[in-house]
């Protein structure tokens, strides 16, 4: 394989290093042939192609480069050889799993005596090569297709295929593998050497139904991304991330990427969110990942800073943890979007000067639609409390804005959701003449209810707005003589809405929850 420098640009795997194939020939006064690789991990190599003053080839990075004798080399074995060495049968009843592996998983669980079972049949079923339907080859050295046909008789159910970290090198390979297994849907080929051809647009055929495509660590720009979706007629789903996008271009009409419902741009280059927003156009995008790039603001152009916007019309999933967002505005602009319902918000520069808690309050309070934050669900007793804290942050700057318009126009730019919470749950009375007045000016009077029973009448009191819910609870325990039990509280604001809100932080005092003047307190036990 080696005389006739016909494996140059092959992929090479050496010790677990894995390289290309740069020259095949004499090195100096040695002996015998070598061939210079040019090696993925430039730690693994000595030079950049140039030996003893002689340039031989040109390496990727100037200590890629080094040379080893054809038999250190492992050329790969073909996809079905790879499918039969993987999943083939293997008789024994650990189905092959090494017993220091047991060993380790045992030390792991602190488990000496646990028994490994059903590896045996799981085999026997995988080694039915004719039923397999999932097939994953990560790192298995895979290079080539093999004979014309050979894996379309092996694995004729194929529907996913991972080739991630192999040896194969261009995506003419790719195409002779996907031809052979027309049932294909999702298919991985992430960390391989795949340079985009022009004519990726012949392959077509071989991918006609792979809706799902993974491309991870491929060092593709947008350009190559897309380029590559003109094989996916079906194509649904890209995973893109490791990648080197900085910048995306204008989505064209007739392009596969209209027919998108998920992009993952995770771990690139986009630093400008307008980059992003080309994608806006793409009419059933769900969802959107674009964590771990540089990502410093978010902004939707709108004619109103409370309109929603007519970008991302279904977009219900947005990842942009681990950007460069510096500023509370970004998060309130996400409210523009209208079915967003699940973000993941971590590790972006405006959280820092926040504890935990009160940043996760204040995204979401911000959006909404929002139903998830950071993968975990809110309840509606956590979005009602976050609501309420977040108009006592800012009620003061509402009220300040009352009659100065501009300063009003400002305001709703930075908290275009104020406005419907205020029309909601009204707004704390924080006039300066109530931070100075007398203790009386603290006292509201509120009405008891019990509503599960008729019976009892309602009781009116007066209350100070700093009593603590713990405390209330102990007055409605009197009012209504409950005999020691605890009762369950919550309140009414009936000018506001008719919405019932628990009480149920038994430490807040009652201006946390915006009791005022008025309002009734539910009492049930």
């Amino acid at each position: 394989m080696v005389e006739d420098r016909s494996c140059i640009g092959c992929r090479v795997n050496c010790e677990g290093h894995r390289g290309t194939v740069k020259y095949v020939g004499t090195v100096g006064n040695t002996m015998g042939q070598w061939l210079g690789i040019d090696w993925d991990d430039p730690g693994r190599g000595k030079h950049s192609g140039t030996y003893e003053g002689v340039k031989y080839y040109e390496a990727w990075h100037p200590n890629s480069g080094s040379f080893i004798r054809p038999g250190k080399a492992n050329f790969g074995v073909s996809c079905p050889e790879a499918i039969r060495i993987r999943y083939g049968l293997i008789d024994d009843e650990l189905a092959g799993i090494d017993k220091d592996t047991i060993a380790s998983i045992r030390k792991t669980l602190n488990a000496p005596f646990v028994e490994m079972v059903g590896f045996q049949k799981v085999n026997r079923k995988q080694s039915k090569f004719d039923q397999l339907e999932i097939i994953c080859l990560q790192d298995q050295c895979v290079s080539n297709a093999g004979e014309p046909s050979e894996l379309a008789q092996l694995c004729p159910r194929a529907k996913e295929l991972d080739l991630s970290h192999n040896l194969i090198n261009s995506w003419r390979t790719v195409a002779e593998i996907g031809i052979q297994l027309p049932e294909l849907q999702h298919l991985n080929v992430s960390d391989n050497e795949l340079p985009v051809p022009d004519e990726m647009n012949l392959y077509q055929n071989a991918f006609s139904n792979v809706s799902h495509l993974a491309m991870g660590r491929l060092k593709y720009n947008w350009l190559s991304v897309t380029r590559c979706l003109l094989a996916f007629p079906s194509i649904r789903e890209i995973m893109a991330p490791f990648n080197m996008v900085e910048s995306i271009s204008e989505v064209e009409e007739s392009s596969n990427i209209m027919k998108l419902t998920e992009i993952s741009l995770e771990n690139n280059f986009i630093s400008n969110w307008d980059e992003i927003l080309k994608l806006g156009k793409i009419p059933g995008l769900l969802n959107l990942n674009v964590n771990s790039n540089r990502i410093s603001s978010i902004r939707f152009p709108t004619k109103e800073p409370t309109d929603k916007t007519v970008l991302f019309p279904n977009l219900t999933q947005l990842h942009v943890s681990d950007n460069m967002i510096d500023n509370w505005q970004s998060v309130s602009e996400l409210e523009k979007l209208e079915k967003l319902q699940d973000l993941k918000f971590r590790e972006n520069p405006v959280l820092r000067n926040q504890s935990l808690e009160t940043g996760i309050q204040l995204v979401i309070a911000r959006i909404t639609s929002l139903k998830y934050l950071n993968g975990t669900e809110i309840s509606p007793l956590e979005k009602r409390g976050a609501e309420y804290d977040y108009l006592k942050l800012f009620a003061l700057d509402w009220k300040n804005s009352e009659k100065d318009t501009q300063r009003r126009i400002d305001f709703i730019t930075h908290h275009p959701r104020f406005p419907s919470l205020v029309e909601r749950y009204g707004v704390p009375d924080v006039s300066e003449t109530m931070k100075t007045t007398q203790l009386s000016s603290n006292v509201i009077t509120v009405e008891f209810i019990c509503p599960d029973d008729e019976n009892i009448k309602p009781v009116k009191k007066k209350l100070l707005k700093n009593m603590d819910v713990q405390k209330l609870a102990g007055i409605a325990q009197r009012l209504f003589r409950i005999n020691g039990k605890i009762p369950t509280l919550s309140f009414v604001r009936p000018q506001v809405s008719e919405d019932e809100i628990p009480l149920d932080k038994p430490l807040q005092e009652l201006s946390y929850y915006l009791i005022d003047e008025g309002d009734l307190i539910l009492v049930r036990w």
